[in-house]
């Protein structure tokens, strides 16, 4: 008599015969807004049994304070803390700058980026001391969202209040540089100040529409600037002495291979926001925000808040898909 033998028994039948020492037992803190049933943790459980078939015995434990995740990171709690590239920034600054403003503006180059950081070349900036960025990955194109429809371009940002999550200091220096109010937030107040009017203008991916309530602060005034400002990254970070020698780099590789299912989750996000919210923005528009970038950028590599390699490798990516941009023509 035949019978079929589940993939998962097999998988646990050969990794129950292992020698105890193979496995080793790894704490991930994963950050996610909506605990232990949200989109992260569904995301990155998939990593477990490849996880385990390299050796690692993989446990995931959900954060609702990105902050904590990475507070725990840093004391050793956590052997790998998963946040936004905001606090990553603090642990692999090359890593921290894949979110720099303008730096990634569509599908294309994301793809491009992803493939650099995931090739056995980008080693050497995916690790910075004790630290190791072993995955990267989209939530989306940041939008900005505004409580008031004539908020449509730069000049009308002037005097408007932007939040500014976990003291980001790429939003901060955006905020400044186009005159501006920062006001300081976090992923759990952000979308109550927004909705309180204590906040006019919020950066965020189009998964945050729904997951924060969003159309509550656009209200029947409020609307989202068509322009594409740069994909916001979740990142995995490491301590290097805590696993083996190449896992980081297999789960970069494993990261690729997921990046369709990805986007795929981020274009229905975007097309499941209401057209009426969506605030058409003109060609000056965009290219006042294209000179802003560029400032945020400059004025954050002066400061050493971004990494040079990192901004440099985005520049080529973005000049080799469209070599007619002003940046590529001037440098």
């Amino acid at each position: 008599m035949f019978f079929r033998i589940s993939p998962l028994i097999l998988l646990l039948f050969f990794s129950s015969n292992l020698p105890a020492t193979v496995l080793e037992k790894k704490i991930a803190c994963a950050w996610d807004p909506v605990g232990n049933n949200g989109p992260v943790m569904a995301f990155f459980s998939d990593l477990i049994p490849k996880a385990l078939s390299w050796g690692v015995d993989l446990k995931l434990t959900p954060y609702e304070d990105e902050n904590a995740a990475a507070e725990d990171l840093a004391s050793g709690k956590c052997d790998i803390s998963i946040v936004t590239a905001i606090l990553s920034r603090d642990f692999v600054p090359f890593a921290g700058t894949l979110d720099a403003i303008g730096g990634i503006t569509s599908e294309t180059k994301l793809k491009k980026a992803i493939a650099a950081i995931s090739s056995p070349k980008a080693n050497a900036v995916m690790s910075h001391g004790e630290f190791e960025m072993i995955a990267s990955l989209p939530v989306g194109s940041m939008f900005a969202f505004v409580n008031d429809r004539k908020i449509n371009g730069v000049d009308k940002f002037i005097g408007k209040k932007i939040a500014i999550l976990n003291g980001d200091i790429q939003t901060k220096t955006f905020a400044e540089l186009a005159h501006a109010l920062p006001v300081v937030t976090t992923l759990s107040n952000f979308h109550h100040y927004f909705e309180q009017g204590k906040v006019d203008i919020v950066l965020m991916p189009a998964l945050a529409y729904n997951t924060f309530e969003l159309y509550h602060g656009l209200g029947s005034n409020g609307g989202i600037l068509d322009i594409r400002l740069f994909y916001g990254m979740i990142q995995a970070i490491a301590r290097k002495s805590k696993i083996p020698d190449d896992f980081g780099q297999k789960v970069r590789k494993y990261m690729v291979s997921r990046l369709g299912t990805i986007i795929n989750l981020i274009k229905v996000a975007e097309q499941a926001i209401p057209h009426k919210y969506w605030i058409r923005t003109s060609q000056q528009t965009k290219d006042n925000l294209e000179h802003l970038y560029k400032d945020v950028r400059l004025t954050l590599k002066a400061q050493n808040q971004f990494n040079p390699k990192a901004l440099s490798m985005l520049w080529k990516i973005r000049c080799h898909s469209s070599p007619n941009r002003e940046e590529c023509a001037s440098r």
